[in-house]
């Protein structure tokens, strides 16, 4: 008997991991099903099928057809679009997004760099703006966003209904809308009746003419706002034209966008108007006139694919001969769309002009009107705003999110993901990808409150891979009003890998292997559940969000060779995790801490940790010195932030003013919850800190800062603590 040949093994790969219709096809080419499953649980072990393995005669050659035929139909969409390019990378394709609907547009109301959200009709156009990409097949698989939430929300609500939450998002201040100046926050028609309708136009239309400047006095002076603290004071704009908007747009559609796409990837950018518009004009090289004429509307994706010289490939469908993309609504939804942004461009809603002015007097009332809105701007009337800019000149030990706290120095805050079905019904989950239950998101919710109330703000988010987490914190920073905080996730962080327990029932496997046996797989530190073999669909190898994600594991040859004849082409294959003991779970863990979360925290960031049970228990035993034998003690509860005490080496609760007797009753940490909690559990509530501590004040030029040693040689570097 000859070796199967590559189309056997394909088809034996797509069986293993239970594609319909294999099996019928397996019937088609005579081949027995005894004889397909012993060749796949080779394959699985490793182990090259040979011809003294099996009795079975070799497979007809209608099997190769059939098998050819069934990699071709199990071949995911994803990778289909991919597998199209021959030799050189063809460039990704581009989608351009205005987010949803915020409620200022409603009313009218220019909004420029003013942060409104969402309304529920906006967050519905973007839920259709994701069965759009769907439907087209498109899964981008890197994100920009403004810094502005409904941008960032747009975002959001997308990856959770396309089911890629885990992709990157990039949070870049240069695709905020158009910096409307004085104009920010004032009524559209008002400012008309009061100003004429052309002067508005041309702030509104004009590619060169800029509104009059936002005195930093103002309440949407967004340099008051700290998701702009890492950019110098001469960068915020406090006004600008279109051509203003597209000078810093566009070096960042170059630098960044241009390279993702040039490496093959799909980008999407979920943007505003003008931002879009300054893109649009760029990619096309449309002119100062014909960009006038170019509308975005809300909710509707519009694709830009590029041949090999980044040149943008004119499409089918345009309702503007300037433009090469395509939106990706039907024709009548998208011109309808269209017609509506020409309307409310070409007019100023709820505004109505005088037809007795002549042209003269209009002309000369509209100047009288410009001078006077100019005089309002320009610092006479300096009575309106009140200036506070003194106060901030007082520097205190206990100033900013640290405060409300009671803690000097860099915040760890260390929360396990909201609930899931899979908790409320007692089943392993480990890389399992499930959503937050109804109760999970509400645990999210409280626990953003809680930290909203102790003036908690975090200068980046770490999260793992896995939905749940991310959006445990997504709803968190929401509480928070921090939508742009950068969240960074890593499969270092996902839970343990349960292995062939993925999935089942708790108390079936107490059951059926002793509670014993039960305790050692699910508490105990280095004892590995069984694995789950490569073909398995709870195998990570077989789902793509790790397959592009993980590029720090070695690469697994005869993974490779398997995927790569069934891909027909190559495919590098990492050895990912098919079963874990905590101990190995820590292996990744600690060391994804040691070098990006400590590290930001050694620089003075405040950090939330958003995870899974066992990963946040593996870097507990590090943090707080807990034994190989006594971490089986310990449980972490769900949705529950905790603080990490840096110095105490110990965590601490956030009371929410519902503790009655002993706080650590309240919540399952286990059989010894002084191994988390070596002092008080409870950080006070602020009301109650400020009665009793008064704040000390004192110089930079006389703080001290020691440095704390975290196992494994680390250090964390806080400011000394002083005494009265």
């Amino acid at each position: 008997m000859s070796s199967l040949g590559a189309p056997n093994i394909i088809f034996l790969a797509s069986l293993a991991l239970g594609q319909p219709g294999a099996e019928r096809a397996a019937r088609t080419a005579g081949v027995s099903r005894d004889y397909l499953h012993e060749t796949a649980n080779r394959l699985s072990r490793g182990r090259c099928p040979s011809p003294s393995c099996f009795s079975q005669p070799s497979p007809p050659s209608s099997f190769s057809r059939s098998s050819r035929v069934l990699s071709r139909a199990v071949t995911p969409r994803a990778f289909t679009r991919k597998e199209q390019v021959k030799g050189k990378q063809k460039p990704g394709t581009l989608i351009l997004l205005r987010h949803g609907e915020s409620h200022w547009n409603p009313n009218n109301t220019f909004t420029g760099w003013a942060d409104p959200d969402m309304t529920p009709n906006g967050c519905a156009e973007i839920r259709r703006a994701a069965r759009l990409l769907l439907e087209r097949g498109l899964r981008p698989e890197v994100v920009y966003t403004s810094r502005l939430k409904r941008s960032i929300r747009s975002a959001w609500i997308l990856l959770k209904e396309m089911n890629l939450m885990y992709r990157p998002v990039h949070k870049e201040y240069q695709l905020n809308e158009r910096m409307y100046g004085a104009l920010t926050g004032m009524s559209k028609s008002q400012i008309a009746l009061t100003f004429g309708e052309e002067l508005v136009q041309q702030w509104r239309r004009s590619l060169d003419v800029r509104p009059p400047s936002l005195d930093e006095r103002h309440p949407y002076w967004p340099g008051k706002e700290k998701k702009y603290d890492d950019l110098p004071r001469d960068i915020i704009p406090k006004t600008e034209s279109l051509r203003d908007t597209m000078a810093r747009a566009v070096p960042l559609y170059e630098e960044k966008i241009v390279e993702d796409l040039k490496s093959g990837k799909d980008v999407l950018v979920v943007a505003h108007y003008n931002s879009l518009r300054g893109l649009v004009k760029h990619i096309d090289q449309i002119d100062s006139d014909n960009i006038k004429k170019v509308e975005i509307p809300t909710g509707i994706p519009f694709v830009y694919d590029f041949d090999d010289q980044m040149r943008p490939i004119r499409s089918n469908f345009s309702s503007l001969n300037s433009m090469s993309g395509s939106y990706l609504a039907t024709r009548e939804v998208t011109m309808a769309a269209l017609a509506r942004e020409r309307e409310l461009s070409n007019e100023i809603p709820g505004f109505t002009d005088s037809n007795l002015m002549t042209p003269v007097l209009r002309a000369i009332w509209s100047l009288q009107k410009e001078r006077e809105f100019l005089k309002v701007f320009d610092g006479e009337d300096e009575g309106a705003v009140e200036d506070n800019a003194e106060g901030d000149l007082n520097v205190t030990a206990t100033t900013g999110s640290n405060a409300d706290l009671g803690i000097e120095g860099p915040l760890l805050i260390i929360m396990r993901h909201g609930k899931t079905e899979f908790n409320k019904l007692g089943l392993f989950t480990g890389w399992e990808d499930v959503s937050l239950s109804v109760e999970g998101r509400e645990e999210a919710r409280r626990s953003g409150e809680l930290l909203a109330k102790y003036s908690v703000e975090f200068d980046e988010v770490h999260t793992s891979c896995l939905s749940r987490a991310i959006e445990t914190a997504w709803i968190a920073m929401e509480e928070l009003d921090a939508f742009w905080v950068p969240v960074k996730t890593s499969w270092r962080l996902n839970e343990r890998m349960y292995g062939k327990l993925t999935g089942l029932s708790k108390k079936l496997i107490s059951q059926i292997h002793g509670e014993a046996q039960f305790k050692r797989w699910r508490r105990g530190f280095d004892e590995r559940p069984p694995p789950v073999d490569a073909f398995s669909p709870y195998y990570p190898g077989n789902d793509q969000r790790y397959v592009e994600t993980i590029t720090d594991l070695p690469i697994s040859l005869w993974q490779t060779l398997i995927r790569s004849l069934e891909a027909g082409r190559f495919l590098k294959a990492r050895r990912m995790p098919r079963t874990e003991s905590l101990k190995d779970c820590m292996k990744r863990t600690t060391p994804y801490f040691k070098n990006n979360i400590l590290k930001n925290l050694n620089e003075g960031k405040n950090i939330l940790v958003v995870s899974s049970e066992n990963a946040i228990r593996g870097l507990l035993m590090e943090l707080c010195d807990i034994s190989t034998a006594d971490i089986t003690s310990v449980e972490i509860p769900t949705g529950l932030p905790m603080l990490y005490d840096i110095k105490s080496r110990s965590i601490k609760m956030l009371d929410d003013g519902n503790f009655k007797g002993d706080p650590l009753k309240r919540y399952n940490y286990g059989s010894k919850p002084e191994l988390l909690f070596k002092s008080y559990p409870l950080v006070p509530r602020p009301t109650e800190r400020k009665e009793q501590q008064p704040t000390v004040a004192v110089t930079p030029k006389s703080e001290e800062r020691i440095a704390l040693k975290v196992s494994g040689g680390a250090e964390i570097i806080v400011p000394a603590a002083r005494a009265d």
